[in-house]
């Protein structure tokens, strides 16, 4: 896959069929379009392109609401190029970009710098200065410039529609489960592994304490994960909280106690996937309670690791 930031130059491709969108997380109703992008591009031997945004339009429409990205650029990238994608498209999204008009993006963008012959959008598309612009406009300036549009419904699981905001509010609420129904697959984040206060170990469950750059985090409480590092998958607990059981001012910490593993991940990458949600962050009587307690946690991920095949 080739990806450009810039528009200026840029490289003339055959045939270009185009999609256009934020593509947060990189769903199951994303994949859809996708693949009907390069299902145009083969049926007339052009090029399947993707068009997205950094950073998300809402920081520069919107400063004052905070967003959390579901998956970073970088695995943005990596997925979309996972997915088949011949061309990205990383454009700086900019006061200045979003005060394009409608229709000088139409013809600046899409007819004079990328030529395309297919554009392939969502059916909530909007585009243009104030989102004046949305699929009903694009087809009609498709007519007129010399391009075909088309337009992908929605994707529903449940009765509801699949979308980035859908997914982010499940995370959010430690509904992992759920999320990765509309995700296609876990939802994941990684980081380094940092020394912490090495109680894990001392109760006889040796944990991994993740530092993370990601922003979206599931609600405090225990998780059941796959830890990804050097090559390896494990599965694991995953303690997202505060640790009360040790006392106040511990800090909010992402902790994973691998199964069946021995070894030193300091300063190691793990990416953890969440496969589910055991129960809430939990203060205990006693360490010996939290042991315990521990142990039951351990039996019952074991259970959803099976579940899963793992």
């Amino acid at each position: 896959m080739r990806v450009f930031e810039s528009l200026d130059p840029v490289a003339k491709f055959a045939k270009p069929v185009l999609t256009i969108g934020n593509y947060d997380g990189i769903h199951i109703g994303h994949v859809r379009i996708i693949d009907r992008v390069k299902e145009r591009a083969r049926a007339i031997s052009g090029t399947s392109m993707l068009m997205t945004f950094n950073p998300h339009p809402l920081h520069i429409l919107r400063p004052d609401k905070e967003m959390a990205a579901i998956v970073p650029l970088a695995e943005k990238k990596r997925l979309i190029e996972e997915a088949g994608v011949d061309v990205l498209f990383v454009l700086p999204f900019t006061a200045q970009f979003a005060d394009l008009s409608p229709e000088t993006f139409v013809a600046s963008v899409l007819v004079e710098k990328l030529a395309v012959a297919v554009v392939v959008v969502g059916y909530d598309f909007r585009y243009g200065k104030k989102g004046r612009g949305d699929a009903a406009s694009l087809e009609a300036a498709g007519r007129a410039h010399g391009f075909f549009v088309e337009t992908v419904g929605a994707v529903t699981i449940d009765g509801e529609k699949v979308g980035s905001n859908r997914i982010r509010k499940l995370v959010a609420d430690g509904s992992v489960a759920a999320a990765a129904r509309l995700l296609g697959r876990p939802f994941a984040l990684e980081g380094t592994v940092v020394k912490a206060w090495g109680r894990g170990r001392g109760i006889g469950y040796p944990t991994a304490n993740l530092k993370t750059r990601y922003s979206l985090i599931p609600k405090d409480g225990v998780y059941v994960t796959e830890a990804a590092f050097d090559g390896n998958t494990r599965g694991g607990l995953t303690n997202i909280g505060h640790n009360p059981t040790f006392g106040e001012g511990q800090g909010r910490s992402i902790e994973t106690f691998i199964l069946d593993f021995e070894g030193d991940l300091y300063g190691r990458k793990v990416r953890l996937s969440f496969l589910d949600r055991i129960r809430d962050d939990m203060k205990f009587a006693s360490v010996d309670e939290l042991k315990a307690r521990i142990a039951q946690d351990v039996e019952a991920g074991r259970a959803v690791l099976r579940q899963h095949g793992l």
